[in-house]
């Protein structure tokens, strides 16, 4: 139990009295040290958190302090509260000294019946030195605990699962890039902090140098770097109600490096096991579906099933932290398995399970395209088709291959210029005058629609079979193709659809 003005008025054979107004927050403040002073100006040897004990010298005699002076330099200090002796050259207390310290928000205990110092001095640093071993054990406690979590299987997440529950609060973890990682089963910061988190730590990685920062209440935090500098791995954050004391001090430096090894070892393995990823995903692709399944069953665990969802992660998706989230975010290979495949990353989720990929998504602005995966469909012309629509997806969504589908031959080729390339074919007509161009494209139409028969498409145009025929061969002449061949009627047919 730390030592306290509490501790102390609460303390019978103290003889203590308070006479200023006192909050539970002040009661409660652990004192640092007791030290006595009659000097008029005692603060230059005085500390944050001291309890200073006077026989009332000070304000006695020709050269009295001013007591108003005297209490705002104690304020000013940081002194813990004045502890002042009466029935030594005081009877009482001057009232011009309590005025003093409860304006200048200082408390003041009254030392009464003659109660030797000495005798609060050794009290208080008998309380000191019994919570610092308190404290010590409970450090070694915690750190024993925190090394059992390391040898875990999922070491990482373990170390601060046990931190978060040490120290009762929040615990944050961000990738190199600054973007926080999912822990399951550990809280995280409230959503009114965590912006404020987010914002500071990408100011630390900026930095590229080991550091550590402690964010001020309301909400405050200790964010803590990872990794040496010029290669941050990561930051910490933890939620602090209150400033650590030493052994909490310690104990998130120790999880820090455990958090440092653990993340360097798990870089080695991973990339290892990312080699193997590529391969069972290349056996895939290329129809060994038993053995890419007996290979990953033997490291990984079983596929997901189908039907199934294929992802792709556009091009340049391999940023950094991203595989790292990818690892810590995806520990069930039967719900969600990924794999690099170039430039791209290829995720294999389980009906229904894709969901979790999408705040990754959004929240690092990538480009990503899904298709579905049934049992016989061919694993390469699903993956071809997620990466067309990840080609088509805007920044931070995943768009469905069956939106793409959905519009149809003429809809794909207007998603991707086609009506720029349909203009310019048509742009020969701009030098026709607007009547005669809109009966060129509207017998042309007309001709098509009727599959190059010229009778039912000139009695629907109203017009002699021959007309038609004239338009046409100008039309022909106009844009320079052949209408006799299947691949300029086509061409033609697609330019008026994307420009209608």
């Amino acid at each position: 139990m730390p030592a306290s003005l509490r501790t102390l008025l609460d303390h019978d054979r103290a003889r203590l009295r308070a006479l200023t107004p006192l909050t539970d927050e002040t009661l409660d403040r652990p004192l640092s040290w007791v030290h006595s002073s009659d000097l008029l100006d005692p603060t230059p040897w005085l500390e944050p958190g001291n309890l200073l004990l006077t026989n009332g010298a000070p304000f006695s005699g020709a050269d009295a302090a001013d007591p108003r002076a005297y209490a705002e330099r104690l304020r000013d200090a940081g002194v813990a509260g004045l502890g002042f002796a009466t029935d030594v050259i005081h009877a009482r207390v001057p009232p011009e000294v309590v005025a003093a310290c409860a304006e200048a928000g200082v408390p003041l205990i009254e030392v009464g019946r003659r109660a030797p110092f000495i005798g609060i001095i050794r009290f208080v640093a008998d309380l000191i030195a019994a919570d610092r071993a308190a404290r010590f054990t409970w450090l070694l406690d915690a750190q024993r605990a925190v090394a059992r979590a390391a040898v875990r299987d999922d070491g990482l997440r373990e170390i601060l699962r046990t931190l978060s529950r040490l120290l009762d609060t929040w615990v944050a973890l961000y990738d190199g890039a600054g973007a926080r990682i999912p822990l399951e089963g550990i809280p995280s910061a409230p959503a009114a902090e965590e912006q404020r988190v987010a914002g500071e730590t990408r100011r630390l990685l900026e930095r590229a140098t080991a550091a550590s920062v402690q964010l001020p209440a309301p909400g405050g935090a200790v964010l803590q770097t990872i990794g040496r500098s010029a290669g941050l791995r990561g930051v910490l954050a933890v939620g602090a109600r209150a400033a650590f004391d030493p052994a909490e001090k310690d104990l998130v430096a120790t999880v820090v490096a455990l958090a440092s090894i653990a993340l360097d070892q798990q870089r080695q393995v991973q990339t290892s096991l990312r080699s193997v990823r590529s391969g069972v995903l290349e056996l895939l692709v290329g129809g060994h579906r038993e053995a890419a399944g007996r290979l990953s069953e033997a490291v990984f665990g079983a596929l997901p099933a189908a039907p199934s969802t294929v992802i792709t992660l556009g091009s340049g998706a391999v940023e950094p932290g991203l595989l790292d989230e990818l690892e810590v975010i995806m520990t069930d290979p039967r719900r969600l398995f990924f794999a690099e495949r170039g430039d791209d990353v290829v995720v294999l989720a389980a009906e229904g399970d894709d969901a979790v990929l999408a705040s990754v998504v959004v929240r690092r602005r990538l480009a990503a395209g899904s298709a579905m995966h049934l049992d016989d469909d061919d694993l390469a012309t699903t993956m071809r088709r997620a990466d067309l629509a990840a080609r088509e997806a805007p920044a931070g969504t995943i768009r469905p291959y069956a939106e793409i589908a959905g519009s149809g031959l003429v809809g794909a080729l207007r998603e991707r210029g086609g009506d720029l390339l349909a203009a310019s074919l048509l742009r020969p007509l701009d030098a026709v005058p607007p009547g005669e161009r809109g009966r060129l494209l509207d017998s042309a139409r007309a001709w098509l629609d009727a599959n190059g028969a010229w009778d039912p498409a000139a009695r629907g145009l109203g017009i002699h079979r021959h007309t038609l025929k004239a338009r046409m061969a100008q039309l022909e002449q106009l844009l320079g193709i052949d209408l006799s061949t299947f691949s300029a009627r086509a061409e033609l047919w697609a330019a008026l659809q994307l420009t209608s």
